[in-house]
């Protein structure tokens, strides 16, 4: 079972700010290669609902957390 917000229940989390992807153009659409942080510090994000991600507590307890 893959870790879900407990807000919304949404699979996917963003990172925020400070981050980029280098691209590569494929099959007729553009694949990520790598993605690299312009910066030590970032913050997590759920993709649908935008709750704040507390990573420390998240990885302590292997399932997402939200910040307070």
């Amino acid at each position: 079972m893959k870790p879900k917000c407990p807000k919304c229940n949404s699979e996917e989390f963003v990172t925020k700010p400070n981050r980029y992807d280098i691209l590569k153009l494929g099959d007729k659409k553009f694949d990520v290669v790598k993605s690299e942080f312009t910066e030590d510090k970032y913050k997590m994000y759920c993709r649908d609902c935008g709750s704040e991600i507390d990573e420390k507590s998240s990885m302590k307890k292997n399932k997402i957390t939200l910040k307070t």
